[in-house]
């Protein structure tokens, strides 16, 4: 039999803390965390010092997912441009999902809007990782500039998931993969 390892309660908990921020929002408070998680506080506080340490935490570990997302939604036998119009396709699927509810990193900007809160320095390590990973992908489609086009196509990726939380139309991302189209073919054309 071939069974997954459970994870520990550390994984387990910044597991449902995550998904308990993404649908109510970050200021749940501690004891409804607990509650719903199943975990004594000791167990909680074992883990994490204070609630902005698991926020952290939630963060980077929905920052890996939304990456694997991306990733796993590209085809590998693609052609590189098909590959970057292909980050619009795993937008779309998760825009068709029932929990969606935008982008937590903006979600989480919003909801802690000190600028000094410990997450912001996570929100903007999301967001320069995912253009430096959109950047990387720019390269093989022979793009003249890809860091000024990595921008174009990570600001489309942005609108589409905003568009798609505010009017609930996962075609947000069809719009944004026809623009992000234009975009990959006049950078091709001013390519040397």
């Amino acid at each position: 039999m071939n069974r997954r390892p459970r994870p520990n309660k550390r994984d387990l908990i910044v597991e449902e803390a995550s998904k308990l921020f993404y649908q109510r929002g970050t200021a749940l408070g501690v004891d409804t965390l607990i509650e719903e998680i199943g975990v004594a506080k000791m167990t909680l506080y074992k883990h994490f010092a204070t609630k902005d340490e698991l926020i952290l935490a939630c963060l980077r570990y929905v920052d890996a997912r939304y990456r694997d997302r991306l990733r796993n939604g590209l085809g590998v036998d693609s052609s590189p441009t098909e590959r970057v119009l292909g980050i619009f396709d795993s937008l779309r699927r998760w825009f068709d999902t029932p929990s969606f509810r935008g982008c937590a990193f903006v979600n989480a900007t919003v909801e802690l809007a000190d600028p000094e809160h410990p997450a912001h320095r996570a929100v903007l390590e999301h967001k320069t990782s995912t253009r430096e990973w959109v950047a990387e992908l720019l390269v093989e489609c022979g793009v003249a500039d890809p860091q000024f086009v990595a921008r174009q196509i990570v600001q489309l990726m942005e609108g589409a998931i905003t568009t798609a939380m505010l009017e609930h139309d996962a075609t947000a991302a069809d719009v944004a993969r026809a623009s992000a189209a234009q975009v990959l073919a006049a950078s091709s054309r001013s390519a040397p």
